[in-house]
């Protein structure tokens, strides 16, 4: 089991422990006591030969039995997070092995993709796409909770910003984004790493990356570990 992973009860529905360290051990259930036969009842009644006469058994113990469910908290080292078509798949896409569907109607993403960038020595990256995010989603709105519970699970942030939506400036993008972050669980922006512009080469002049950019001056310095 990955460290991380939360152990909890299929019946309350609530978590019993999380494996934080390697080699951690969790007890879900005791197995039953065996019983005893021939091997370690029997008497030899004929020297040399296996022959071997048994008249009594012990009888075994059941074990405990349990419903349990294993969740993985922590999915990625970087989760892309974002409205819906922001293009946070095609950017997974792009930068990795993952295969994560790509079309042109909002909520294509419902569950999380996760896709390993590999580096020199070895050293690996897990990136998530996380479904898309709308106004209203730390209410329930959209996938709602099955969508910020994903976020929650990532090590680090990256707001995807779509540079051509006209519906909804990139600012007031941001600051949606940061709303129902907040509005989820205080100091989850404090994961924000930074901002990708994305679909850039549909920008409506390059004015836009320079007022977000003195907008949110925060992400501009971001220095984290993966």
């Amino acid at each position: 089991i990955p460290v991380g992973s939360i152990v909890g009860c299929q019946l309350s529905q609530k978590p019993l422990i999380e494996l934080e360290t390697e080699d951690e051990m969790f007890l879900a259930a005791k197995g039953g006591r065996g019983g005893r036969g021939n091997r370690s009842m029997s008497r030899q009644i004929s020297f040399g030969r296996d022959r071997y006469d048994c008249r009594e058994k012990e009888e075994g113990e059941e074990g405990l039995s349990s419903m349990l469910y294993l969740e993985m908290k922590i999915i990625a080292d970087i989760g892309l997070v974002g409205l819906p078509n922001a293009g946070k798949s095609s950017l997974l896409r792009a930068i990795s092995g993952a295969k994560p569907k790509i079309a042109s109607y909002p909520f294509t993403t419902l569950r999380p993709h996760v896709g390993v960038m590999h580096y020199d020595g070895y050293y690996r990256v897990r990136m998530a796409d996380i479904p898309g995010l709308i106004e209203g989603s730390s209410l329930g709105r959209g996938l709602g909770f099955s969508f910020l519970r994903h976020i929650d699970r990532c090590k680090s942030l990256l707001y995807v910003v779509d540079m051509s939506n006209t519906d909804c400036e990139p600012i007031e993008t941001i600051r949606i984004l940061e709303k129902e972050l907040e509005a989820y669980k205080h100091g989850m922006t404090e994961n924000i790493i930074g901002i990708v512009a994305n679909k850039i080469d549909l920008l409506h002049g390059p004015r836009t990356i320079v007022e977000m950019a003195r907008a949110f001056p925060q992400y501009l310095s971001c220095q984290f570990r993966l």
